[in-house]
């Protein structure tokens, strides 16, 4: 492995449950009360995918700059004080580093909210290059990110180990001819067996890599 890209909240970060919980914190503070099923209609989107259908649905007298602004406020804060990164990980990354491999990240966050996270965390020096789907213009079911994030790194998808808990993440980063670690997260406990059929290799812990 010459490379290794790794996507960030529910791989690099535990932080899936943020999304969800600043979502519905946000809209609670405007008086608006969603169930987990509405809440869960939004988690493979990003904030610019899930602003118009928040606007339409919950908050028609707010304009989609004033919901994305209120939003990103408490998410800046959370990345920039309080989220944590999932056991192991950046130890790992550091292994990585220190041997050579270049690093990069994938992700449909935002650089600001990644950038905060990982200077908190100490792991911003192993980051060579970051590989953005407002890039791409397209989500993690097709492989643009990770092929741009290979770029980025000058490297072909054959020299790099993608690291993903999204399942249609790992299926087309692997199609596109990516080594693919699939990473357990509580978000995808239903998804198990796929991620496992559709990986090179499924971990439920960073451990499992730093043992080795």
């Amino acid at each position: 492995m010459r490379g290794a890209v790794f996507d960030v909240d529910g791989t690099i970060l535990d932080s899936m449950g943020i999304w969800y919980t600043v979502t519905v914190s946000f809209l609670a503070d405007h008086g608006v009360c969603i169930t987990p099923e509405q809440a869960d209609a939004y988690s493979e989107m990003t904030l610019e995918q899930s602003l118009p259908y928040l606007k339409d649905q919950f908050l028609p007298h707010m304009s989609v700059k004033e919901i994305s602004d209120g939003i990103f406020s408490m998410l800046s804060d959370e990345y920039s004080s309080r989220v944590q990164a999932k056991p192991g990980v950046c130890e790992y990354i550091h292994r990585l580093h220190s041997g050579g491999v270049r690093i990069a990240v994938a992700t449909s966050s935002y650089a600001r909210l990644c950038r905060s996270a990982f200077k908190r965390l100490g792991i911003d020096g192993c980051i060579s290059a970051y590989a953005f789907s407002h890039e791409v213009g397209c989500g993690k079911d097709k492989p643009d990110i990770y092929l741009l994030a290979a770029k980025k790194l000058g490297l072909a998808p054959e020299e790099c180990t993608v690291f993903e808990d999204l399942l249609t993440g790992v299926i087309s980063a692997r199609s596109a001819g990516f080594y693919v670690t699939a990473v357990a997260d509580h978000s995808n406990i239903t998804d198990t067996q796929r991620l496992i059929q559709n990986s090179d290799r499924y971990i439920t812990g960073w451990d499992e890599l730093l043992s080795k």
